[in-house]
């Protein structure tokens, strides 16, 4: 009887979480400043694009509308979408965020977007934050920004590795899967690292009438250490740090052409309360038009907010685009020497090549110039 009466009120404690009527639940997020809605379901959308997500299992998918109002969708709808996710490394420890029973698990609505909230043992908190932008001049091409977000909620050290695995399925009718915007097309198991996204700077996939494409690289956009596409089992039984098979194909015994892409960010070291932000995009075109998502990025003001006190941004001219383009945070890990080292190097071999990539070579000079003024002011 006892047993019966501690279900009994759990269940009235719980209620309140899992109920329909979301809409008279208001509780305050201390991490964001804003007040949200529990949800076990919710949707949203503008013109071009829609977000579908999916609170219990912690998953999403994002579609393409276009102008007959039909949907494509980006991401495959295996099991509610489970095969595309993050995964979290915590001091050495491995969590598949939308699949491991240790991870509690929210969907946070709010008045302009959405979060994927996941917390794992009271010690980290990871944060999927989703939001539109539009650039109101030309509604040719619609913007998606994910924001992650990596929260520290225990008081403690953490080592923290951060992945992101994308199981695409617009592309697989497509004998070339995924195509850059330096003109790179990928047909099978493929690694970009961090000097090869400034040159690539996105990857988009395409069924010839509707197209997804990833900004990895622009003004806005956080440093990413790695890039690999694979079959999506193989992306998954890869180690931490991410070998390939170069020229393996999509195809395994499970799957055909089943692709995926796996982004990895640069590890962190945080301690008391710290949050770590990383920004990506994801556009949208339909009618067989190409996303003009790096274009957009590029020219993104930034948001002010709310008593913050104006920075000096080390900004620097992008001759390209012939806009300014601002210089991210610079990491740990940028501070190694053999990073440092490395970034020389590969500066020096573009600056002795017959055709010099002037636009690549001024990011990356800005790169080392915010690095040593960093190692300076230590």
């Amino acid at each position: 009887m006892k047993k019966n009466l501690f279900f009994i009120l759990t269940a009235i404690v719980a209620l309140p979480v899992f109920s329909k009527k979301s809409d008279t639940l208001s509780f305050h997020d201390g991490y964001f400043d804003k007040d949200y809605c529990l949800e076990s379901y919710y949707n949203f959308s503008n013109e071009m694009i829609r977000v579908e997500l999916f609170g219990k299992t912690g998953t999403f998918n994002i579609y393409c509308i276009s102008n007959d109002k039909s949907e494509s969708p980006l991401l495959s709808f295996s099991d509610l979408c489970d095969t595309t996710g993050f995964i979290l490394n915590v001091d050495g420890e491995v969590y598949r965020l939308n699949k491991d029973k240790r991870v509690f698990k929210e969907l946070h609505r709010f008045e302009d977007g959405a979060q994927l909230v996941y917390t794992i043992d009271n010690d980290v908190r990871f944060v999927i934050d989703f939001s539109f932008v539009t650039d109101e001049d030309d509604s040719f091409v619609d913007l998606l920004k994910l924001s992650t977000y990596i929260i520290n909620i225990s008081g403690k050290t953490h080592d923290v590795g951060l992945k992101g695995v994308f199981d695409t399925s617009c592309g697989e009718v497509s004998s070339v899967h995924f195509t850059t915007d330096a003109g790179s097309k990928i047909r099978n198991e493929c690694f970009f690292s961090h000097f090869d996204l400034l040159r690539e700077r996105c990857v988009t996939s395409s069924d010839g009438k509707v197209s997804f494409q990833f900004v990895f690289d622009g003004r806005r956009v956080s440093p990413i250490e790695s890039v690999v596409f694979a079959n999506v089992d193989e992306v998954y039984r890869m180690a931490w740090d991410p070998v390939i098979r170069k020229g393996r194909g999509f195809t395994n015994s499970r799957s055909y052409d089943n692709s995926a892409i796996m982004v990895k960010w640069p590890d962190v070291n945080f301690y008391g309360e710290e949050k770590v932000e990383n920004i990506f995009y994801i556009a949208v075109a339909d009618n067989g038009n190409y996303p003009r998502g790096v274009f957009y990025v590029d020219r993104i003001v930034p948001e002010k907010k709310k008593d913050e006190v104006p920075e000096q941004p080390n900004v620097n001219k992008d001759k390209r685009t012939d806009v300014d383009f601002i210089v991210p945070p610079i990491r740990d890990y940028q501070l190694n020497p053999s990073y440092i080292q490395d970034l020389i190097d590969r500066i020096d071999a573009l600056q002795s090549s017959d055709n010099v990539d002037k636009k690549t070579v001024t990011r990356l000079n800005a790169e080392l110039d915010a690095i040593l003024e960093k190692l300076r002011q230590q």
